[in-house]
Parts: C-alpha cells; structure tokens; sequence
C-alpha cells in the first residue's frame, strides 16, 4: 500500500519535510532510576503517614480509657436508699417515683444520674442504684 501526500506548495515533498521542525517532548524523560527513587520516596512517606496515624488513633484509645472510672461508686450514706433494678424499669421512672413532691423529674433524674455515676439513662436488671439523700421525701 503506497501512501501520498498532496501539498498545496509547488516545492517538492523532500524540501518540505526539512523545513518542519522535529517536534520537541512536552515533557521531561525521567530515567528510570529516578523513577524508582520517587517511588520510593512515596511508599516511604505513605508508610510513615500509616504508623503516625494508627500511634494517634490508639494513643487516643489508651486515653480514653484512663479517665473512664473503675470504681462503682461511693457508699451509701445513712440517709440514702439503695435499690435494685427490675425488668422494665426506667431511670425516668424511679427518679418519679422517689422524687421530692416539689422537684422537678428532669432535676431528679440528673441528680440521680450524678450520684451513681451513669453516662446514660440505659439501666440493666439488676443494677444497684444509690437513691440520694436531696432527692428523697
């Protein structure tokens, strides 16, 4: 298969090959040594990201857990009761329940939670709670 070109000039195929310029790259060749040694450096300092976010994930897991308290709390004093949680049972509930007339339900349960150190409403069967002496008739 032969392939021909037309050109609009009158000058021959031969002169206007010359006269283009060969065409430059657009970008460096980068040998392969270098090459390598970038990669190199990438895996490195992905490897380094890694370990110093998984040292600050765990450090931070070993924190929380220091302050977290292990003690179930201080005794009951003479003026406090101490029940015992049923099935079914809510926090809301026993807070209205052994409430002052006069305070608040919301008040109690807050005070209530302070007193036996809970984070959260969510009670189990079982569970000892100290009634405290403030929120007591």
């Amino acid at each position: 298969m032969v392939h021909t070109w037309v050109s609009g000039s009158s000058a021959p195929a031969s002169t206007i090959h010359k006269m283009v310029a060969p065409l430059k790259p657009r970008y460096a060749v980068r040998t392969a040594s270098a090459t390598t040694r970038s990669h190199r450096g990438l895996g490195v300092a992905r490897s380094l990201f890694i370990v110093i976010a998984f040292v600050i994930l765990f450090s931070g897991f070993a924190f929380a857990h220091t302050f977290a308290s292990s003690e179930a709390g201080t005794p009951a004093s003479a003026n406090e009761i101490v029940i015992s949680v049923d099935s079914g049972d809510t926090l809301w509930e026993l807070a209205g329940t052994y409430k002052k007339d006069n305070m608040d339900t919301r008040e109690a349960v807050h005070v209530l939670m302070k007193r036996n150190g809970l984070a959260s409403s969510s009670l189990h069967t079982g569970q000892t709670l100290v009634l405290p002496a403030k929120m007591l008739p």
